[in-house]
């Protein structure tokens, strides 16, 4: 309202408009002690929010400093790591060329117990062949062997007959007993 209107207003229009101004100033008076308190606790939940940002800011710090701690630990250890991988690749590799190297001097092994056994068969078979011969040898040397035990065994039958003959003869011829006895211990 302008001061011109305000003028032709009369004393009970007046009087009600400060009423409602007055009503209104109450009303905002409230609601402006409300929205105080309202930002004070927002204030003060705002205090206790960056109190708690700072905290979990301080936190986070530490903890990043100890994550960068833990990188630079993995990081070493990863190198060690590494360094150990390479010692034992390297390692595993002269194994590797040791047992292929044991691989070909067994195979050369094999090989020459391979010819060793061939060589080791066939003088075998030589020496069987041999044996097989001996054994025919001994077979017909027995042989020989038993006809001649034969013939001794006829010859000593003989002589012994002819034995007794020839004393029969010899102590019919009247030889002395002495020289008959000296006869029979030579005989």
């Amino acid at each position: 309202m302008t001061d011109k209107e305000l003028r032709k207003l009369n004393r009970h229009d007046l009087l009600e408009l400060l009423v409602e101004q007055s009503r209104e100033a109450s009303r905002l008076g409230t609601a402006l002690k409300e929205r105080e308190e309202e930002l004070a606790d927002a204030l003060e939940g705002n205090g206790r929010l960056k109190e708690k940002l700072n905290e979990k800011d301080g936190l986070i710090e530490k903890l990043k400093e100890r994550l960068d701690e833990k990188d630079a630990e993995m990081a070493e250890a990863a190198a060690g790591a590494g360094e150990q991988l390479e010692r034992l690749k390297e390692k595993l590799d002269e194994k590797d060329a040791l047992v292929e190297k044991l691989k070909i001097r067994l195979d050369e092994k094999d090989a020459q117990l391979t010819e060793a056994a061939a060589a080791g068969e066939e003088q075998l078979k030589r020496l069987k062949e041999k044996l097989d011969a001996k054994d025919a040898l001994i077979e017909k040397l027995r042989q020989q062997m038993d006809r001649r035990d034969d013939k001794i065994e006829k010859l000593e039958a003989e002589t012994e007959r002819l034995r007794s003959v020839k004393w029969k003869e010899m102590k019919e011829s009247g030889l002395p007993a002495e020289l008959l006895a000296r006869l029979k211990t030579l005989l």
